[in-house]
């Protein structure tokens, strides 16, 4: 089925105006944190305003080597 729609602009709700995206971001970032072993409010705390690469930056420096060490270490 095909389908056609006319419009003369398009509007996008990034700040959460329309649409409130929030619980989802945080609930997905706390996912991947405990993948992680990474406290959720440290995540929280930090992934607001960022860019999500820089915080994925941040927090797999760390992460890594501690999930690293409790399973070659221990």
């Amino acid at each position: 089925m095909e389908v056609s729609v006319q419009c003369k602009g398009f509007l996008f709700d990034l700040d959460g105006t329309l649409v409130d995206s929030l619980p989802v971001v945080e609930r997905s970032w706390c996912k991947w944190a405990d993948r992680f072993d990474i406290p959720h409010d440290e995540v929280l705390n930090f992934i607001h305003g960022k860019q999500a690469i820089t915080s994925l930056r941040h927090f797999l420096a760390g992460a890594v080597k501690r999930k690293f060490r409790r399973s070659h270490l221990s």
